[in-house]
C-alpha cells in the first residue's frame, strides 16, 4: 500500500529536478528577454509586424515572451504623428501571432505531451473530481478559451489542457479564432488610447488592466460556478420539483 501511494502521489526525483531547473530558467531568461524587449525600436524595423506575430506565437508556447509588450509599444507608435505603424495592421499581426501560438500549443500537448503522460491522464481522468472538474471545463470551453486569452499564464493552461484532453480542435480554433482578435484588438486600441487621449498616463492604464482583468474572472466565474454545480447534482441524482 505505502509503495502504490508513493508511486502515485510522489513525482519522480528527475521530474522534480526537471521542474526546478526548468522554473530557475525561466526566471533567469525572463528579465533578459524583458530587456530585449524593451531595446527594440520598431518604426526602425523593416518588418516590425513579422516580428510582433512571431512574439506572440512563441509567448503562447513560452509564457515568458511579453507579447502585449510589444503589441503595446507598437500602439503607442501608432499614437505618434508621422508613425508608419497602423493600428489595424497591429492587431491583424496579433490576432494570427494568437491563433497560430494556441494552436501550436493545443497539438503540441495533444500529441507530444498526451502520449508522454497517456498514462496518468487516462489514471486521473478515471478520478471522479478530475473527470467533473474536465466535464464542467469542456461545457464552458467558449468562455474559457474567449475570455482566458486575456490573462497571461491562464490562456496557457487552458491551451494545454484542451489539448491534453483532445478538445475537438475545430471549437477550439473559433473560439480561440474570437479570442484572439478581441484580445489583440482590446490591447492594441486601449494602449493607443492611453497614449493619444490621455497623454500616456501610466497610472490609468494600470487600474484599467486592473478592472478589465477583475470583470474577466468575473464573467468567467459565474458561469462555471454554475457549470459546477449543475454537475454535482446530476452526479448525486439530486433532481428537485419545480416550484408551484
Amino acid at each position: 500500500m505505502t509503495h502504490l501511494l508513493h508511486g502515485r502521489d510522489f513525482p519522480s526525483k528527475r521530474t522534480v529536478a526537471l521542474v526546478v531547473f526548468v522554473g530557475l530558467a525561466m526566471l533567469w531568461v525572463a528579465p533578459m528577454i524583458a530587456s530585449l524587449v524593451g531595446s527594440i525600436d520598431l518604426s526602425e524595423l523593416s518588418h516590425p509586424y513579422l516580428l510582433i506575430s512571431g512574439f506572440v506565437v512563441l509567448d503562447a508556447v513560452i509564457p515568458i515572451f511579453p507579447s502585449e509588450s510589444l503589441l503595446t509599444t507598437g500602439s503607442n507608435l501608432a499614437a505618434q504623428d508621422g508613425s508608419s505603424i497602423e493600428i489595424w495592421k497591429l492587431i491583424l499581426a496579433g490576432s494570427l501571432g494568437a491563433v497560430v501560438g494556441d494552436s501550436l500549443l493545443y497539438w503540441l500537448s495533444r500529441t507530444v505531451l498526451r502520449d508522454a503522460m497517456s498514462a496518468r491522464v487516462d489514471k486521473l481522468e478515471e478520478n471522479e473530481k478530475v473527470a467533473r472538474s474536465l466535464d464542467v471545463m469542456r461545457n464552458s470551453a467558449p468562455l474559457l478559451i474567449v475570455f482566458g486569452r486575456f490573462i497571461p499564464g491562464v490562456r496557457f493552461v487552458l491551451g494545454a489542457t484542451m489539448g491534453i484532453t483532445r478538445y475537438p480542435y475545430p471549437r477550439f480554433l473559433l473560439w480561440d479564432s474570437i479570442g484572439g482578435f478581441f484580445w489583440a484588438a482590446y490591447t492594441c486600441i486601449f494602449s493607443y488610447l492611453i497614449a493619444s487621449v490621455l497623454d500616456n498616463k501610466p497610472i490609468i492604464s494600470i487600474v484599467m488592466s486592473v478592472i478589465v482583468t477583475t470583470a474577466l474572472l468575473g464573467l468567467m466565474y459565474r458561469p462555471i460556478k454554475r457549470s459546477w454545480e449543475e454537475s454535482h447534482r446530476l452526479e448525486v441524482g439530486d433532481v428537485s420539483p419545480e416550484p408551484g
